[in-house]
């Protein structure tokens, strides 16, 4: 990993290249490690490094944005010239008071697992090993990866601003595949000895085997769902892109417009962006170098958000709230630590309490732009599928289509499990969703799979 005096001498270089009135840059170096298994077996391991330079200019009340892969000077030079040339030939910006400059100290927060950044390829191998093992006793097999991150991160700008910090990040994505039946299985956090491969993997196998000679299928119409952690970070994460974000909010998508301080979903929905949790995947300062806090999305049904860059909050008239993914990003705000609050129960007792519904391990191919304005999505199940009857599951079903508000959803929230997982995402590096269990009353299913 890049150390904390090369990758923040990386910024003093850009920000001294900038021409302008004003200029900021993030700068990230980061090394993966994936290793992916099929059939039980660990078929690659890659290693990527890469480094990522985001520079903004601001020149005559208009702003420009380049980016490079390089850490060379000449290449930062021209990088820096591009910026300038694209502030040049933009619009000017509406509202903007410019860079920020308050430079408050951010939270002291454990970004970094030297375990992780250590874990080798045939550590790795050697856990999933004794995985895998497990299946065979089973007769399933595993599909999946296993990937560690190490980052370093620096962001700054001419008002003097400097932040630095590391980040280590574990994930485990695993699928047991039990002939025609598979289960799923996934965990991220900031310390790889967080990441149990036998939990997990059992976890997945459980589901594989559930009811597998027990089929059965149902008529489309509203049904109580019972959906997993998994389920719920997919539904998240077309909320952050259509709901939470500030561009949504200025277009008008979103369905935060006018219901600030309203009263909009059920009494037992509260969402939050909080990236100071130590218990999810923490992180101290956005892309603008603005300290991190706690950010309330929905407060007990009740709408807060949305999360906002400077740009935005500027335009809009309201308080920025530190969420630039990067300078000038076309987000403006983007909330990555989606955290949900759970409740008292435990995933047991929802399908106990349930005398009728459907438990569902994931969700894939969601569309969460049919009407953003209700957040209208559809999608599939996937991994596991479950009919519940008299607080039992009974049957094993197929795949299930399904199109529903999330409006509407959250406010027919029935039941939260008290135990949360944090689900990582490919993109984001900073953080993930931390997710209960939830039990929501009359969930659309139109349809299911072909086979």
């Amino acid at each position: 990993m890049i150390g904390k005096d090369e990758i923040v001498g990386v910024l003093e270089r850009s920000l001294a290249a900038a021409a302008g009135d004003e200029a900021d840059a993030i700068v990230v170096a980061s090394e993966r490690n994936v290793t992916r298994f099929a059939n039980s077996n660990v078929h690659q391991n890659m290693s990527e490094e890469s480094g990522e330079l985001v520079l903004r200019i601001i020149a005559d009340g208009k702003q420009g944005v380049a980016s490079t892969s390089s850490f060379l000077d000449e290449d930062i030079r021209h990088t820096a010239s591009l910026a300038l040339d694209m502030a040049r030939r933009s619009e000017r910006l509406e509202g903007f008071t410019g860079l920020y400059g308050g430079n408050e100290p951010v939270a002291e927060l454990p970004t970094f697992d030297e375990a992780t950044s250590r874990l080798a390829d045939a550590d790795k191998a050697h856990r999933l090993r004794a995985m895998f093992d497990e299946g065979t006793t089973k007769k399933v097999t595993f599909a999946g990866s296993f990937s560690t991150t190490v980052a370093s991160l620096a962001a700054g700008n001419t008002n003097g601003i400097r932040r630095w910090a590391p980040l280590t990040a574990a994930d485990l994505v695993t699928i047991a595949v039990a002939d025609d039946t598979s289960g799923f299985a996934t965990r991220m956090s900031r310390r790889s000895g967080d990441i149990d491969t036998m939990e997990l993997g059992r976890e997945a196998t459980d589901a594989a085997l559930l009811r597998r000679h027990d089929r059965s299928d149902i008529d489309a119409g509203p049904w109580d769902v019972i959906l997993g952690p998994p389920a719920m970070a997919e539904i998240f994460e077309w909320m952050n892109m259509i709901t939470f974000t500030g561009q949504s909010y200025e277009d008008g998508s979103s369905f935060f417009v006018g219901n600030r301080d309203k009263q909009v979903l059920g009494v037992n929905c509260t969402l939050a962006d909080d990236p100071l949790d130590p218990e999810f995947a923490p992180f101290p300062f956005d892309a603008e170098g603005m300290p991190r806090r706690r950010n309330s999305l929905v407060e007990k049904g009740r709408v807060h958000g949305p999360v906002l860059d400077r740009l935005m909050a500027d335009r809009l008239g309201l308080e920025p709230t530190a969420n630039a993914a990067s300078p000038g990003s076309d987000e403006h705000g983007i909330a990555l630590h989606v955290s949900m609050a759970g409740g008292s129960a435990s995933r047991e007792e929802i399908i106990a309490t349930t005398e009728r519904g459907i438990l569902v391990t994931r969700f894939h191919y969601l569309n969460g732009l049919i009407e953003p304005r209700t957040a209208m999505m559809t999608g599939m199940t996937r991994d596991g599928t479950f009919l519940i009857e008299d607080g039992k599951v009974t049957k094993r079903l197929p795949n299930l289509r399904w199109t529903q508000s999330m409006v509407e959803a959250f406010s027919n929230i029935d039941t939260l499990s008290k135990e949360r997982r944090i689900i990582g995402t490919w993109w984001n590096t900073f953080g993930g969703t931390l997710a209960p269990t939830v039990k929501i009353r009359g969930w659309k299913i139109t349809g299911r799979s072909g086979a």
